[in-house]
């Protein structure tokens, strides 16, 4: 009961932080498409309009759509952090998380019952965009929206519970997940069973905790508070999920004025593009053979090193329950930073060198913030970000850079940047002491068997199918800017490839898997362009289909290899683990 209460609170907090700091969110700016699609003449406007791509068309952003998730991820991040370090203050007593929320959860109640209170003219337009509209409307016109949000929490709860379970009172830890899910479930439980303040991890117990762990934390509380630990991680990773999902859709929305566009960026985020289904099916002797095989496929299948552990598939969001968490807040800050962004690139239309010189280097606009409080709240949330996904954060450093550089108001990606980097090393002082978190040095290549720049391509090639030529290709699309954007989405990609930062490079699939993530939008917005013209209808789909096959086929050999009779159980009542409780 009191997780349930815990989880709220989360969300109403969190729509009390954006309301106050974050209001550009209800902004009309933020449909960023507007400035971004370019104009076409009046002889050529009613084509393009019909492709669904006009900067002068209805809106395609649904309000709720990233007002929800944006409350979900910044209240759980803020409230998460005071209940653990007030734990931290009460680590001498006999129990820290009873005097955490115990204080917290009476403070941030009082906190959003006051605002209400002071707001009530709120309480009409709570999800709704600029001007206020009836429930039953805001429901009739996202009903696309309300099925993309059912079909990635049906989709990802269904994977979640096949991977975490209770079975005879015990804990089932699917065969796909359990080597990481293991040490999730020993951080949760250092948590909900123990007191680890100062905070160490399990496994390694030197007095610190390099891996981000307020995930975990998050999941252990929750089942202090009430919530049985298969419920409490497994809730939190379908919100987390299904946050990432509405704020891709929403920020595609955003950056294309395309809802076809926005769908399509979802399913490429989930159906990864790869010709591992190609190696796969040569495999077949015959094309029933390869129907059978696909029903029974119980490995994950592609010939690049470690493929076999499921690196790049949706098993990614089963084992890394934390990731979904903070792409979400990656996705948010760049949906927030999209009108500088626009604002540049419409000024970059001018009609001389000289115009577009100055609006670019000397124009006051292009460096004075324009909303501090904008720039502070993303600071701050960024800030504490980093031991929920460190590498999230580094990818979030990366694509902002570039992004800056595009942008109007630089100080403020300025401001985003000094927040969140103080608050990083303030966080690493303090879990890490002396010890040395990370450690970066040049590995040019990656996970490259040929470290050749064509062994490189080859890998890549095998690796994502032709998602990198779609990229490319989407370059020709009528949107001002996309080739600023897509340095800016590949910025992770080019720091996977050059530096390592642990002596496992492997780890470096956090970055390239953000950049496929980012870089997926821009080629979504080209397959609905293609959709919505009659003539190429035939091949969008075919192209679409080569996109997601591969990750088609992943989806149905994590659900076999997952069978729950070939679970690794824990035993709750193991008298070992009794004894040690």
């Amino acid at each position: 009961m009191f997780g349930v209460v815990y989880i709220l609170l989360c969300i109403s907090f969190g729509y009390v932080f954006i309301r106050e700091l974050l209001p550009q969110l209800w902004d009309a700016e933020l449909e960023v498409h507007r400035l971004l699609v370019l104009r076409f003449d009046a002889e050529n406007a009613g084509a393009i309009a019909s492709r669904g791509i006009s900067n002068q068309a209805p809106s395609s952003l649904r309000r709720w759509m990233v007002v929800l998730p944006a409350s979900y991820i910044s209240g759980t991040l803020i409230v998460t952090w005071c209940t653990y370090l007030t734990a931290c203050a009460f680590r001498s007593t006999e129990n820290a998380l009873f005097w955490a929320n115990i204080l917290t959860m009476p403070f941030f109640s009082i906190v959003v019952i006051i605002w209400l209170f002071r707001n009530r003219a709120e309480r009409g337009r709570i999800l709704t965009g600029p001007e206020p509209e009836r429930l039953s409307d805001a429901i009739r016109d996202s009903r696309l929206e309300i099925a993309v949000v059912a079909a990635s929490a049906s989709i990802i709860g269904f994977l979640d519970f096949r991977t975490l379970f209770g079975v005879d009172g015990n804990i089932g830890l699917g065969l796909s997940a359990f080597s990481d899910l293991v040490t999730h479930v020993s951080m949760i439980r250092s948590f909900s069973l123990g007191s680890n303040f100062p905070t160490e991890y399990v496994y390694f117990a030197d007095g610190t905790v390099r891996y981000h762990f307020m995930f975990q934390f998050l999941a252990g509380n929750l089942e202090f508070l009430g919530l049985w630990l298969p419920i409490a991680f497994n809730v939190q990773s379908v919100l987390s999920f299904v946050s990432m999902t509405m704020l891709l859709y929403g920020l595609t929305a955003s950056f294309c004025g395309s809802r076809l566009a926005a769908v399509l960026a979802c399913v490429l985020a989930f159906f990864r593009s790869s010709f591992a289904f190609f190696t796969f099916a040569r495999e077949a002797g015959s094309f029933s053979d390869l129907l059978h095989r696909i029903a029974t496929v119980n490995r994950h299948i592609g010939a690049t090193p470690h493929e076999d552990w499921g690196l790049w598939n949706q098993n990614v969001f089963v084992n890394q329950r934390h990731l979904p968490f903070s792409v979400s807040l990656l996705l948010l800050v760049l949906l927030l930073f999209l009108p500088l962004f626009a604002k540049m690139m419409e000024r970059l239309r001018a009609d001389t060198a000289r115009e577009r010189a100055m609006e670019f280097l000397t124009a006051r606009d292009a460096w004075i913030q324009d909303s501090p409080e904008r720039a502070v709240a993303l600071g701050l949330l960024l800030g504490l970000s980093v031991f929920w996904n460190g590498a999230v954060f580094i990818a979030a450093m990366l694509v902002l850079f570039v992004l800056a550089l595009c942008s109007k108001h630089r100080l403020e990606f300025l401001i985003v940047a000094i927040i969140g980097l103080v608050l990083a090393k303030a966080q690493a002082s303090f879990f890490l002491g002396g010890a040395g978190g990370i450690a970066p040095s040049l590995y040019l290549g990656f996970l490259t068997p040929v470290k050749t720049l064509w062994g490189l391509v080859l890998y890549y090639i095998e690796l994502f199918g032709i998602l990198p030529l779609m990229a490319i290709a989407s370059l020709a699309l009528p949107l001002s800017g996309i080739h600023y954007y897509l340095i800016a989405a590949g910025m992770p990609f080019i720091f996977a490839n050059s530096i390592s930062l642990t002596p496992d490079i492997v780890v470096n699939h956090k970055y390239v898997q953000l950049s496929v993530l980012l870089g997926s939008i821009p080629v979504a917005f080209l397959l609905s362009d293609l959709f919505h013209r009659k003539t190429t209808r035939i091949l969008a789909g075919f192209l679409l289909a080569l996109l997601t096959v591969t990750g088609v086929v992943d989806l149905i050999a994590i659900v076999n290899i997952n069978q729950p009779e070939r679970a690794v159980i824990i035993g709750e009542k193991n008298p070992v683990k009794l004894w040690v409780q």
